[in-house]
């Protein structure tokens, strides 16, 4: 694959991921773990959210690898917490259940994304691919005044990122070419996964996400959206 430099007026179109890099992921479900824990009589907060986070991401991988159908996105994180709750001997009643059920549709966005999105939008196309489900896409968007031209859900290809399937759905949905394309994220995995597509690729940090590894090779490195779009300005 040609990795040559990254040229600005060679990018067409910006796709974000959104959960962790549009909004605030962690944050949000700290704070929710917090409250569920007190609500289904659970000792520790932060030790229900690593147990929560943990089962999510089995869950999701069970069916990025084909052993478990696909589901919303929504209900493996209900499923996840009602699940975490058990193994921490608590009780998943559904008052306590009902502090999750609209989680994905509520994360705050940060500070930067409403001016960068609208910025991007003047001369890109913008998309969000996200794992998160088309409905709460549509309401992070409305509520955040997150700019962009489209919004896709992987759950649209049957399955979650990193499977090749959620972005060649993109691919072919926008008709992108992925060498003129920017895929943007705060998540290392998903930048690799994007790059083996043939996406150029920027990592913007984002508190509580993993940081790139020493291997990592990834087109632009920025500090938030702002300065992404001053490098492609």
């Amino acid at each position: 694959m040609d990795r040559s430099a990254l040229v600005p007026e060679q990018i067409d179109a910006v796709v974000f991921d959104v959960i962790g890099t549009l909004v605030d992921e962690d944050g949000t479900w700290q704070a929710v773990a917090e409250r569920l824990a007190a609500e289904a009589g659970v000792d520790d907060g932060a030790a229900l959210y690593t147990v929560w986070a943990e089962i999510l991401e089995q869950q999701m991988n069970a069916v990025v690898d084909g052993t478990a159908p696909s589901r919303p996105h929504r209900q493996l994180v209900n499923d996840s917490a009602r699940e975490a709750i058990t193994r921490s001997g608590g009780n998943p009643a559904p008052a306590a259940l009902a502090l999750v059920q609209d989680l994905d549709s509520e994360y705050p966005a940060w500070p930067d994304v409403a001016p960068a999105t609208a910025a991007l939008r003047k001369n890109h196309l913008v998309a969000g691919v996200s794992n998160g489900d088309l409905d709460s896409l549509a309401r992070l968007a409305n509520t955040n005044a997150i700019s962009w031209d489209v919004a896709l859900s992987t759950g649209s290809a049957g399955t979650f990122k990193p499977a090749p399937a959620a972005y060649e759905y993109a691919i072919d949905a926008l008709r992108l070419d992925p060498a003129r394309t920017l895929f943007v994220a705060a998540h290392p995995w998903d930048l690799r996964a994007a790059s083996e597509h043939g996406f150029r690729t920027a990592y913007v940090a984002r508190p509580g996400a993993e940081r790139p590894s020493a291997d990592d090779s990834f087109d632009l490195y920025a500090e938030d959206l702002a300065a992404l779009v001053e490098l492609l300005s």
